[in-house]
């Protein structure tokens, strides 16, 4: 049998924590990848996962980019320039867009300004919020920001 933590000595007890942490990281590595295996596909934007931090770039491109396509996420080669899109991104349900910029548009609320902010789109991982989208919406979707 182990020993218990108070029974451990400094030492004995940060390796034990060490070992700990990395096993734990190990279990949710395995949770995240098992559901991202098996996502289910994407029909409103409440089905959009929270977007999770990697820090390999190529894993980021070649699994869960490829894994939010297959489920039904608009690539980013098939987005229409001035078209306006419905998905996820921490501010925003709608957005515009913008093929020249290679990035979306949208309305941002914050305080009593309203002003256009950007984002990219989830194949641009650049470290900030991303956007998924999901379908085609409407200009006044866009112009309330809403479904």
């Amino acid at each position: 049998m182990e020993k218990k933590v108070k029974d451990m000595t400094k030492e004995e007890a940060k390796e034990w924590l060490e070992s700990e942490k990395l096993r734990l990281k190990k279990e949710r590595e395995v949770r995240r990848r098992e559901y991202w295996n098996n996502l289910p596909k994407i029909e409103k934007v409440a089905d959009i996962p929270q977007l999770p931090y990697v820090e390999d770039p190529e894993e980021w491109k070649n699994f869960y980019v490829v894994k939010l396509i297959e489920a039904g996420a608009i690539p980013k080669g098939l987005l229409k320039d001035g078209g306006y899109y419905l998905g996820d991104h921490r501010n925003a349900r709608i957005a515009r867009w913008c093929a020249e910029k290679a990035r979306f548009e949208y309305w941002r609320t914050k305080f009593t300004a309203r002003f256009i902010d950007y984002c990219n789109h989830f194949e641009d991982d650049d470290g900030y919020a991303l956007f998924v989208p999901i379908q085609e919406a409407r200009e006044d979707q866009f112009e309330r920001n809403e479904e």
